[in-house]
Order: C-alpha cells, then structure tokens, then sequence
C-alpha cells in the first residue's frame, strides 16, 4: 500500500515505540483522575488493572509524563524477578548507581534514596507493573518499601498494575503493609463506538492524513470497533493489518477479514469424542483437550474472539496460543475463521489457514487445543477461490516449539495461587 496517496507519512497503528499522539478518551481520562488522587493522598497506593490490550502502559506513561520534572519516578515490571533482580531494576530507574551486587546492600541504598527524596518535598513515585505475575520474594520488597517514613509520612507512593483485578495478593497475609496503605483501585473499561472511530482519526491525522474518512470509512470503523469491542490495543492490531492489506483507498471489509487463504497439513487434533447433540438450529463450539472437554459454548455472538487473553469469548490458557489467536465472524449464511497473526498459526482440520469459511463438523486447532464447530446450518462450505499454496508456512511440531520456548516464558503466575 502507497502511504503518501492517503497523505500518510508512517504507519499509524504500529504498537511499536512511543504513540505518535495520545487519544483521550472516557475510562483512561477517569483513569488518569484516579491516579491523580492517589499520588495525592497520604496513603498513597492504589491498584490500576485491566485487561492485555486495555492501555494501561499507554496511560500510565502519559500519566508520569506530566508530573513535575524533578519528582523521582520508576516504572518496572516485576513479572518473574527475583528479590536482586526487582531491586536491581528500580535503582537503575532511580537512577541509584551502586557498587555491590548484595540484595541487602541495595535495598539499603533504595531506602536512603527514599527517605532523602522525601525529607526535601519530593515523596518518589513507583509503578510496578504485572503485580500478579509477581514472586512473593518480590512482593515482600514492595511491603519493605511501603513501610518506609520520613518525618511521619510515607516515603514512596505506588501504582500497582495489573491484567485483573489483584486483591487476593493485595490483602494476603504477608501483604499487610501494602494493603493499610491501599487507597483504592480503578479498572479500565473500553472504548465506545464513537471514540474508538475519534480514536482511528486522531492517529490518522497525526501520521499526516487529511482525510481521515478516506480511509477508515464510518462503516469500517464499526465493523473495528466491534471486533475489538473498544479496546485499544486490538484496536490498533486490527486498524494497522488492514492498512497493510489494502490496496486501494478507503479501505474494505475484505481488507480486516482477507479472502480465504489455501491451508497446510499440520499436527491432527483429535475431537471425536465430541457428540453432535444440538439441534439443527442451535450453533455451539467444544473446547477440547486430550480428548476431553474443556468448555461447551453456544453461538450467539456475531463474533467470538479467541485467545490466550482474559477478554476474550473463549479464553485459553496456554503458551501456544496467542493473546488474541482468531476470530470467528458469523453471518447469515456463513460463518469464517480469520487468524490474528498468531505466533504458532491456527488450523482447521490439521491444516493452517489465514482466513475460511467454516463447516459443520470443522475442527479447528490452537496448539494443543481443539474447537470443534456443531453447525448443521453451515453444511456445505461457501464456494470460493483459494490463494497459493506458497502463501503459508508449515507449523513446527509441538516439540519443536517446547523446545524453542524460553523456560521464562512459563504459564506459571506464582502470586495468583496466594
């Protein structure tokens, strides 16, 4: 696609570095009075949580980025640190430059640097993020740190973020010095139609387009609002594929869902043990497993997200599965499977597809999990061409990919279980 013919200078959507503009909208604007109150109060620590894709880091960057200039502030991350490791981490934000590689040691220099920020006016900020990914190690630093006074006030105010909502870890028993001080929590909601449609505008004018409906045509921004149900970072995934897709301006439908793609064999997942029980006019997915089932679910939707994600419709729990894996988008007279650029694909009836239309009995697969469809309606697949085969890739066995998996990758979320 020609950027420059729609006056387009880069690409809009891509996810990558910092946003080329920053999209107010309801929920992140009552997100952003929330933390305001929090680092306001005495107390000072409050709980931001939503789901992968909900804008959290968006927002807490812009958040920080309008504080005072010479107010001391760490964002981390503390999925899967280690004591040494988290300490390591929010020094180095500090910007603490220490010598010794002891735990203890930095923690004492932490403490120092807090408490002196603190006696001069300037009661530091930390943001920790993915608190529920979080070791107990760790957790007992926050707890160290949110005990710490200077002159009778707290020395340190936090924000506390993660992908739901984190009171089970909050008012653990070891938690007890994090959950006094806790002011409240805010959970972030998504877009409506009409800012997410502000939302594809806004970032469109400000890679230089003019004319923003040229592109994103009113109907087209629907159909993005409703398959990423306003969330802004699936927003984005969705907006910028379309983009590349096209090859005309505005842009299509056929430009968010691409036209079937021609599939490739790959590892067979077996769901013979699904019954077909429903009635001819009842539609329904089973969710499956070494041969059993997980989850049985009715189609009601227009679409069904799939995904490793909490916001999906039908979520699933593995390392082979993306956040958002597929979509399934049913119509009258069709019902199509579009995947999301997943990491290991996605493939229905053991071979990879792009995007097809599905048929009663197909049996789709993500990783080691199955979805069998149960949809008389839909017995006879809708004619249609196919692309090349060259188009796909074969999948690795699963093996290989357990193989390739960084260990650090695990679905393990050692401070859910507290």
């Amino acid at each position: 696609m020609d950027f420059a013919h729609a006056g387009l200078k880069q690409q809009p959507f891509d996810k990558r570095g910092e946003p080329g503009v920053f999209v107010h909208y309801q929920s992140q604007q009552a997100a952003h009075s929330f933390l305001q109150m929090v680092t306001r109060s005495s107390r000072g620590i409050g709980l931001l949580y939503g789901p992968e894709s909900s804008g959290k880091a968006t927002i807490m960057r812009e958040f920080v980025r309008g504080l005072p200039a010479d107010l001391p502030v760490a964002i981390v991350s503390g999925a899967r640190l280690n004591t040494a490791e988290l300490l390591d981490a929010i020094n180095r934000e500090f910007s603490i430059q220490t010598e010794s590689r002891s735990p203890d040691v930095a923690l004492i220099e932490l403490e120092e640097f807090l408490v002196r920020q603190a006696r001069d006016g300037r009661v530091s900020l930390l943001v920790v993020n993915d608190l529920n990914k979080m070791y107990p190690s760790a957790l007992r630093i926050l707890c160290r740190l949110a005990a710490i006074k200077s002159r009778g006030q707290f020395a340190v105010r936090m924000v506390l973020v993660s992908g739901k909502p984190s009171f089970n870890i909050v008012h653990a028993p070891a938690m007890t010095a994090i959950a006094a001080r806790t002011f409240s929590a805010f959970e972030l909601g998504p877009m409506t139609g009409t800012e997410s449609q502000r939302y594809l505008y806004a970032k469109l004018r400000a890679s230089g387009c003019a004319s923003p409906h040229n592109v994103f045509p009113a109907e087209i921004c629907s159909e993005l609002y409703t398959a990423s149900r306003g969330w802004p970072g699936i927003l984005d995934s969705l907006a910028m594929r379309a983009i590349e897709r096209a090859r005309n301006w505005p842009i299509e439908f056929e430009d968010i869902y691409p036209p079937a793609a021609q599939p490739e064999r790959a590892i067979a997942t077996d769901i013979s043990i699904v019954q077909e029980d429903a009635g001819p006019e009842v539609q329904k997915l089973y969710l499956t497993l070494n041969r059993k089932t997980l989850q049985e679910f009715e189609i009601r939707d227009s679409k069904i997200l799939i995904g490793r994600s909490a916001i999906c419709d039908i979520s699933i729990s593995s390392r082979f599965v993306s956040k958002h894996h597929a979509l399934l988008i049913r119509r009258d007279d069709s019902m199509h499977l579009v995947d999301l650029n997943s990491t290991n694909g996605t493939f229905v009836n053991s071979r990879r597809v792009q995007s097809t239309a599905l048929q009663h009995d197909d049996v789709i697969s993500l990783g080691n999990h199955g979805i069998k469809l149960i949809a008389p309606a839909y017995r006879a697949r809708p004619a249609g061409g196919e692309p090349d085969l060259s188009d796909t890739t074969t999948m690795k066995t699963l093996d290989d990919l357990r193989d390739l998996r960084d260990e650090a990758d695990s679905e393990s979320v050692p401070a859910e279980n507290w």
